[in-house]
């Protein structure tokens, strides 16, 4: 029984070094779904600044259009000056081009206006707009990487299985099928517990005597009465 327990314990070796390829394998993909919502943020940010200033920059184009009208009518006004025959129409001449004047100036104040809130948004899409695109660059190359580095744990861990078989293979079904349970039931990828001193390794849980001793004995497969383990007694070392 001990060489079996020498077995179990290089396959036990093994199955946390798959387990540990598996779990780092399952976390790829949503350190890649973050990176992706990290890169939508930002893209979004730079969208909606861009897309701010094209509207601004819209709105300021139809007021320019507006005041250049407005001008065109102000000097069509200024001509039919000569025209006028009497005090009342000088009058009413001047009150009319005093609001095309108000409602250019009005006009002119608003492009204004615009032109200030464009020339602070583009300041601040500068402000991050290098290292908002360096940073979505480096995002994007990083999910690339991880990526390869999936069809490689995934290349690795089929060859790891492979070589699983062929450990399974030297041992007997029935101690495997009762290694399987256990290591099916367990969140850390280990079946396998040493016993020194008394103590189960894995969940320093103090032994029973008697079980020690017949962990020391290695005449058949003892387990943790806490952990669930297979206890082997630590001077088991792994096979060659």
């Amino acid at each position: 029984m001990l060489e079996e327990l020498k077995k179990l314990k290089d396959l036990q070796l093994l199955d946390v070094q798959i387990f540990e390829k598996e779990e780092e394998l399952d976390s790829i993909p949503e350190q890649n779904e973050i990176l992706k919502e990290k890169i939508g943020e930002m893209e979004g940010k730079l969208h909606e600044l861009r897309n701010g200033i094209a509207i601004q920059e819209e709105e300021k184009m139809k007021r320019v259009e507006i005041l250049n009208k407005g001008e065109d009518k102000l000097k069509g006004i200024t001509g039919k000056q000569s025209a006028i025959r009497n005090k009342e129409e000088y009058g009413a001449l001047l009150r009319e081009i005093d609001n095309i004047k108000r409602f250019n100036r009005d006009i002119s104040d608003e492009i204004k206006e615009i032109e200030r809130e464009v020339e602070f948004k583009n300041v601040e899409l500068k402000a991050i707009e290098d290292e908002t695109v360096e940073k979505i660059a480096e995002y994007k190359k990083k999910i690339e990487e991880n990526i390869e580095k999936m069809k490689t744990l995934d290349e690795t861990l089929q060859k790891m299985y492979l070589k699983r078989e062929e450990f399974v293979e030297k041992i007997r079904p029935v101690v495997f099928r009762k290694y399987q349970r256990i290591l099916e039931s367990s969140s850390n990828g280990k079946a396998i517990a040493d016993a020194e001193n008394k103590i189960c390794l894995g969940c320093n849980m103090t032994l029973p005597p008697e079980l020690f001793n017949m962990v020391l004995r290695s005449e058949r497969i003892e387990v943790c009465p806490n952990c669930q383990c297979i206890l082997i007694p630590c001077q088991c070392k792994e096979s060659e």
